[in-house]
């Protein structure tokens, strides 16, 4: 009895000690990506899948660096993949679908960007990624719906804006586009200055 005891609770340590490495080289991989040493980036990432074959998240960072090098086909098998170890995972079937998207493959994904938003249905950026595919597909009163959606789940964001321009720009509504082209470098300047208004009052703060 006292063997299996003493067993399981090295089974247990052992485990412990694989998860920590995992997480440590997933972390590493993460500063690679904000560095954009995507290539490292993937190094660690895979690493930390070596030591943990069921770890989605590192899978779903080593798609986001494989998208920063274009390397489209091995994205989506690293989407894939998350989907496959969280079968609801919004962000897999919306990493999925941006890759897929890359690829000019409009239909499928549009597919996994349904199902994306039906799982995080208030995040705004996957009803952008929608958005550019609808009117891809040529639907564009959905497309416009999405980047109205876009816009009132993120209204201080920048980016649902600049693709209403560009929407607007390829139907030659130039006055609209440059409507909101405008709109949105002044929130974009606006964000800039509250992010170094915050970075100001955090230096003092630490004195």
């Amino acid at each position: 009895m006292k063997k299996t005891i003493l067993a399981l609770f090295m089974s247990v340590i052992l485990a412990s000690s694989v998860y920590a490495t995992a997480m440590s080289d997933y972390e590493v991989g993460r500063q690679a990506f904000e560095e954009k040493n995507y290539t490292k980036a993937i190094e660690l990432y895979q690493s930390a899948i070596k030591q943990n074959p069921k770890y989605a998240e590192a899978y779903y960072a080593q798609g986001e660096a494989e998208m920063e090098l274009q390397q489209f086909d091995n994205a989506i098998t690293s989407f894939k993949k998350v989907i496959t170890l969280k079968p609801k995972s919004a962000d897999g079937y919306y990493g999925r679908g941006a890759a897929l998207a890359a690829k000019q493959e409009w239909a499928e994904a549009r597919k996994d960007l349904d199902i994306a938003v039906k799982y995080d249905p208030n995040n705004y950026e996957k009803y952008e990624a929608r958005a550019l595919v609808l009117y891809e597909l040529k639907e564009k009163p959905a497309a416009y719906a999405d980047i109205e959606k876009a816009i009132s789940l993120a209204p201080d964001e920048p980016t649902p804006y600049r693709l209403r321009a560009l929407c607007k720009l390829g139907d030659l509504k130039f006055r609209e586009a440059r409507k909101d082209f405008s709109l949105g470098k002044k929130i974009e300047k606006a964000k800039k200055k509250a992010e170094k208004q915050a970075a100001k009052e955090a230096k003092k703060i630490k004195k």
